[in-house]
């Protein structure tokens, strides 16, 4: 009985240098296990040209839908799907320049419009 309660403590003893209990981690390695949930209602939904893009920030998804029509394309577009001018006025079928002014035009609206929403 007596090697069997040495062994349990033994046991104990090895259990305790390699367990850490969550409490004793960083909020790092906490966060790597922990996971959150995504849900329609977090997020405001653009389509374009068969694309669907999601875009959390209300406030920017208001703005974007006061952009006209083509400026939006064009932002979400570019910084959304990450494609560049070119690629841009090939697939609209618009100048490349065109389109650098519409982005631009339309950066400037929204960032207006942000600052003139903000809470």
């Amino acid at each position: 009985m007596e090697d069997e309660r040495k062994d349990y403590f033994k046991h104990l003893s090895r259990l305790s240098k390699k367990e850490v209990s969550f409490s004793d981690t960083g909020d790092y390695l906490v966060n790597q296990f922990s996971t959150v949930d995504k849900h329609s209602t977090d997020f405001q939904l653009f389509m374009l040209n068969g694309f669907s893009i999601r875009v959390e920030s209300d406030l920017l998804s208001e703005a974007l839908r006061n952009l006209s029509e083509k400026k939006r394309d064009i932002i979400l577009l570019y910084y959304f799907m990450d494609m560049s001018d070119m690629e841009i006025a090939e697939l609209l079928k618009l100048n490349r320049s065109t389109i650098y002014r519409h982005r631009t035009s339309g950066l400037a609206f929204i960032k207006k419009f942000m600052e003139e929403h903000e809470e």
